[in-house]
Order: C-alpha cells, then sequence, then structure tokens
C-alpha cells in the first residue's frame, strides 16, 4: 500500500488484481479500482474522485495534520494554552504532554491526512470504538477512548472558530458508556466488616490509623477523594450532637496542589458538608492527638510524607484491602464508597439535604443501588401518609363548608 505524497488518499496495486486500487481519507474502509494498471493514471482518477466530491485540496484548508502541529505544546498567542491562561483554567503540564501524545499517537494517525474540512461525524464514530493501545496494540480501555474523544472535540473545536467549518463532528459523536465501569456500593455485610466500631479493630483491617480515618470519613460523609485529602484540622466541628466536617477545599491531582473550591454541578454548593458518625469521631479524635496536628494541619499525606495524597495512592490501598479480605470485584474503587452513602441514606432523610450532602443540586439515579425490599422499608415508615386519604374518607369529611353546619342559622 503507498500513501499519495501530502494528498488524502492511498494506492494498493496487487499483481492478483487486474488495477490499482485507492482508498480515501474521507470514504473510510472503502477500496475504488482506478480501471488501470498505470500509476499516473491512477492518481489522475484520485485526482478526479475529489474533486467531483468538493475535496480537492485548496491552498486555504489545511490537513488535520497541518492544522493541529503541536496544538497543546505551543505557547503562542492564540494557542490552545494562551486560550487556557485567558480563560483562567488551570492545568498541568503533564496534562498538555498527554493530550499531544493522544492527538499524536491515534487522531493523526487516522485523520491527519485529511482536510479538516472532510471529517465527518461517522468517520470518528466507526474509529472511536475500534481504538487499540498505542503500547501493544490491544483493545483500549473505554475511559482512553472517551479521553481521545475530549482530544478531536478540543482540535475540531479550534477548526470551528478558525472558520474552516460551522460544526464540531467530533462534539456530535457520543461517548462510549462503559458497563464494566459502573459503580456499585459496597455491599452492608462487607462494610460492616470493614469498619467495626472499635478503633483498633478498625485500624487492624485498614493497616495504619491513617487510613482507617480517611476511608471511614469517606464512609460516613461520602465526599470525593479530593475534598478528603484537603481536609486540615479546622475542618472538623463539634456540633451539639456529635461531629462533622465542612470544606471548600479540594485536592488537585493534576496540579498536586490544593485549589480553593469542590467540585459543583450547575448551581451546586459551593461547601461541602457531612456528619462524622460516632465511632469514626473517636477513631479521629484519637489519630490528631497521637499525630499531634494542630488546626492547619492537613490530615493525610502520601508515602513517605508526599503532599497532597493522590487518589490514585488510596485507590490502590482501597483495593489491597478488598483484596486481602476476599472482596474484591472488578470495578470496585474508593468512589463505591459514595455510591454506598447515598444507597444508604435515600429514604432516612429529604432528598434536598441528602443532595447538599453529597454536593449534588439534586439527587442522581444512578447512585442509588436500593434493592425492592429496601425501597419497600422506605415508603412503609411513611404508611400514614399513603393512605391519610382513605382514613380521612372513613372517618367522614374533615372539611365542611360552615353553612352547612347550621352555624350561622344559630348566630
Amino acid at each position: 500500500m503507498r500513501r499519495a505524497e501530502n494528498k488524502p488518499y492511498y494506492f494498493k496495486n496487487k499483481k492478483s488484481r487486474p488495477a490499482i486500487e485507492v482508498r480515501f481519507a474521507h470514504i473510510p474502509g472503502r477500496w475504488f479500482s482506478t480501471g488501470t494498471k498505470d500509476m499516473a493514471e491512477a492518481v489522475l482518477f484520485a485526482e478526479a474522485k475529489l474533486h467531483e466530491d468538493g475535496l480537492e485540496k485548496p491552498e486555504s484548508i489545511p490537513t488535520l495534520k497541518e492544522y493541529s502541529r503541536d496544538f497543546y505544546m505551543k505557547e503562542d498567542p492564540c494557542s490552545f494554552r494562551d486560550r487556557d491562561r485567558k480563560f483562567k483554567k488551570a492545568r498541568a503540564p503533564k496534562y498538555y504532554e498527554k493530550a499531544q501524545a493522544m492527538l499524536d499517537n491515534h487522531i493523526l494517525t487516522r485523520f491527519g491526512d485529511m482536510l479538516v474540512t472532510a471529517i465527518s461525524e461517522k468517520a470518528i464514530e466507526e474509529w472511536l470504538p475500534a481504538i487499540k493501545r498505542a503500547t501493544d496494540g490491544r483493545n483500549a480501555s473505554d475511559n482512553t477512548k472517551n479521553k481521545i474523544l475530549g482530544v478531536f472535540r478540543d482540535v475540531m473545536d479550534a477548526v470551528r472558530r478558525d472558520g474552516y467549518r460551522s460544526d464540531n463532528p467530533a462534539r456530535e459523536v457520543e461517548s462510549i458508556t462503559a458497563e464494566s465501569e459502573e459503580r456499585q456500593p459496597v455491599p452492608p455485610d462487607q462494610a460492616a466488616a470493614l469498619f467495626p466500631s472499635d478503633p483498633d479493630e478498625r485500624i487492624k483491617i485498614w493497616h495504619s490509623d491513617m487510613w482507617a480515618v480517611y476511608f471511614s470519613i469517606f464512609y460516613d460523609t461520602g465526599m470525593r477523594p479530593g475534598e478528603i485529602a484537603a481536609l486540615r484540622v479546622c475542618d472538623i466541628y463539634l456540633t451539639p450532637n456529635g461531629y462533622a466536617v465542612a470544606t471548600k477545599r479540594t485536592a488537585n491531582n493534576d496540579l498536586r496542589r490544593i485549589v480553593e473550591k469542590v467540585k459543583t454541578a450547575g448551581k451546586g454548593y459551593s461547601e461541602r458538608l457531612g456528619l462524622i458518625y460516632d465511632d469514626t469521631a473517636e477513631l479521629l479524635l484519637g489519630y490528631i492527638k497521637n499525630h499531634k496536628l494542630t488546626g492547619s494541619s492537613y490530615l493525610f499525606h502520601g508515602p513517605r510524607g508526599a503532599f497532597p495524597l493522590r487518589c490514585e495512592t488510596a485507590n490502590k490501598h482501597f483495593k489491597s484491602i478488598l483484596k486481602e479480605h476476599g472482596f474484591f470485584e472488578e470495578g470496585m474503587v474508593q468512589y463505591c464508597l459514595r455510591h454506598t452513602y447515598e444507597t444508604d441514606r435515600r429514604g432516612d432523610m429529604p432528598d434536598d439535604i441528602l443532595a447538599i450532602s453529597m454536593g449534588h443540586t439534586k439527587l442522581r439515579s444512578d447512585y442509588d443501588h436500593r434493592k425492592p425490599e429496601d425501597l419497600i422499608r422506605s415508603i412503609d415508615g411513611s404508611r400514614d401518609k399513603f393512605f391519610a386519604n382513605r382514613q380521612r374518607r372513613d372517618m367522614g369529611s374533615d372539611i365542611i363548608s360552615i353553612d352547612k353546619l347550621g352555624i350561622l342559622e344559630e348566630g
């Protein structure tokens, strides 16, 4: 197979075939017979086809490779990085390096020779699910495929802003839904085993007091990993009924520092709140005292004192503990504790209060994993409300016009 230099088509010349065949970048997966064995005539056929389809390369329209060279690495005005700075999007240098690698290793190898105006939604949609890993050729994970699609969207957004086209085909392609990555809550019997009420037993299970405190707060509050990693002693509050936590800070993994904000959805709450159960409070206070932590001290750190504690580090430890106790299943990650939190509390408190504690504007159905018996138990507690109308009917009407009672006549 031979690619025509700087042209969006490829030739295939097999002895067993009567003519040279050509494949066009804008018509993936299909070969056309040029009707000739002469390469010069085959080129004329290809050029005529491009002209017929309105895709011959004018000097003013670049190929994707020409347009996006060093797309994430350039620092000049009007570059992607410059736009991030203007809109105050804080990204670590590693972000741009990874994005550029995805662009070079995946997107440009497939679409690089195509004109930016020739890339279609259908072509991206057919290519995305079949992406292979650049390292070993194995099928890439759905998460990786979605990240590559995100990079494609960035580039084509810039193409659109520069006026080469009025749409972004990568935006029209849906992200891949990974069923294998669907979160599940930790089953009640496993949660009871992982979080015994005795603080010393809990420390043994999690292999250190720090990990016992970290995952206990996770279990009690449903906070996001970065929000827990950013907690300081001064974020712990004593209430009339126990202890609580509140924070407006998050440990950002990419930037390797604490940022003064928490994740919100739409008009979500800008502060994360959570109540701590008594056994966790006992464990937490002992941990603070034993390590001589002060008000401004951060509660957690990574290996060898690295700060802040990284999500990957905590997740690795979570999985190792589950495996040790025979609880691990594919897809189990520390974030499952967040799903456990919402599932356990659904029906026991008003949805708006639960949403506040989750940091959501409203509760999400994909966080609710209650079984039918759990749902029945929830509504059974409100049995009187369900049948209030019937009880009123049995008692007779409780709302009667006073003129039917004869009160006015008696007066």
